[in-house]
Formats: structure tokens, sequence, C-alpha cells
């Protein structure tokens, strides 16, 4: 029972690590680039990527931009997968992601993002070349028991519309749906590397079960829309937070041997280059 009530405790935690963390405002400035059209990045904090304390300041109001609003401005970084991904295209990045970023769950809503670009100038145009959209999993967890069928159900219904939407604002786009990274290790995460190649590797199932949702999920909606699904799990498969540390991506809650990130049980640097790859060659 002492087991089953830490497993509870560490799984919310988990769920509520993954919320989001991040900060450097909204959208870039206008860049060599611009002439090239753009890429415009919605999604949560795993594009997102900024420090856990500016993103801290952020969501408490306390930063020089005020309080993060995905209709105003969130918190991203200047290197994001996403970012990088279009300066390898030579597009210019517009990044409204925002961490936290939710659909069919309470929070910072997916469609603010995509009203905000829509509305702004240089963002959702007939400019814009591509279009990276990444979220969904913070809606895994906030619809637990619920059967899995109709939460995938749910998404691509409330997601269409805001695929139509980003078509008419930018009709020369290519949209890519891209999924998420490996995050765990079968049913194990892997929170606490403490040492070289020292780590837990604590049996959660649910958490894989949400990594798993998520990807079906964003399936889903590539089908339904007709856009293209960016599959993350094969070029990512042994880079997870389980990995051994020289190949670790993904990193744990408390993890020395990961490599630079920006925030705990995210994606590290190393890690945002590997996926702007992927990205950028898809």
């Amino acid at each position: 029972m002492m087991l089953t009530h830490t497993r509870r405790r560490v799984t919310a935690f988990i769920a509520a690590a993954l919320m989001g963390v991040g900060i450097v405002a909204g959208p870039a400035a206008p860049d060599a680039n611009a002439d090239n059209g753009n890429m415009v990045i919605f999604g949560d904090s795993v594009v997102a990527d900024a420090p856990s304390l500016e993103y801290l300041s952020a969501r408490v109001g306390l930063h020089p931009n005020g309080k993060s609003d995905p209709a105003r401005w969130c918190p991203t970084s200047g290197n994001n997968f996403g970012k990088q991904a279009a300066r390898r295209l030579g597009l210019q990045p517009r990044d409204y992601s925002c961490p936290g970023a939710v659909s069919i769950s309470r929070g910072p809503n997916i469609s603010a993002q995509i009203d905000r670009a829509v509305r702004e100038r240089g963002g959702l145009d007939r400019g814009t070349k591509r279009v990276v959209l990444q979220t969904g999993f913070n809606d895994t967890y906030n619809h637990r028991g619920e059967h899995p069928n109709k939460v995938r159900r749910d998404y691509v219904n409330y997601m269409r519309p805001q695929i139509d939407k980003i078509r008419r604002a930018a009709p020369n786009a290519r949209i890519q749906i891209v999924g998420y990274p490996t995050i765990t290790g079968g049913d194990r995460v892997c929170l606490f590397h403490v040492g070289p190649n020292m780590y837990d590797a604590t049996p959660i199932p649910e958490v894989a079960y949400w990594e798993d949702l998520a990807q079906w999920m964003n399936q889903d909606l590539a089908r339904a829309t007709g856009t293209q699904f960016v599959d993350m799990k094969p070029g990512t498969a042994k880079h997870g937070m389980c990995a051994r540390d020289e190949d670790r991506e993904f990193a744990g809650l408390i993890d020395f041997y990961a490599g630079p990130g920006n925030a705990p049980i995210h994606v590290t640097q190393r890690g945002h280059a590997r996926l702007a790859g992927i990205v950028a060659a898809s």
C-alpha cells in the first residue's frame, strides 16, 4: 500500500513537471531569412524549452514581460528544436509555443497560440512555408480514467478546426504534426542520475501509457487532417531518460550527467539538436 501511494505521488509529480518550463519572449525578431518565408511553431514546453527559473517568474508575473499568456507572449528558448530547424532550412522562426499548452483540458490553450499567430503581422500568412505543431501530451494525464479511444476522438475533433484555421491563414504552408521523442524506458522512468551511469529504473507504467497515447493522438490528427506526421520515436529510441549518460537526451528529475539542458524531465540541448535535424530533414 505504501509503495502504491508513493508511486502515485511520483506519477503526479512527473505530470506536474511535464506541464511546462521555459523563457525568452515570443516570436523572433525579423532576420536575414525573412525574405525566404517563415516557419511558425506551436506547442507546449517540450518545444518551448526555456530555463525553469525564468518559467516560474513568468508564471507568477514577476518577469519583465508580465505573466505568461499564450494570447500575448510566452517564454521560449532561443535555441529550441523548432527554431534550430527553421534556421537549418533558411526560414525565419516565429515561435508561439507556450509551456503547459493543452487542447482538450483546462490551461493555456493551443488555440490562443494559433489565434495570436493569425492576428500578428509576420505570423501565419501567405509567406509561411512550414508550420510545426507539437501538443497533446499534457492532455493525456489530464484525462486519467477516460477510455483512450474517447481521448483520441475528442483531441482530433478539437484540433481539426485549429488545423483548418492554420490552412486558411497560411495556404502555402506545409503543416507538420510533430510527435514526441522517446521519454520512458519501457514501463520505467529513470528520475535520479546521481553518478556516472548510476540511476533508478522505477516502474511507473502510467507514464509510458501517456507517452503512447500522445503518439496515437497525433497520428490520428495527421491522418484526419491530411497533414504530415513527423515520427520522433525511431530517431530517439536510444536516447530517452533511461539511456546511458552518453546517449541520454531526455533528462531525469535530478540528472548531473545528461549534459546541458533548460529543465528537468525535458529534452536536453543535445536532444534539441537531434530533433531539429529530424524536422529539417522531414
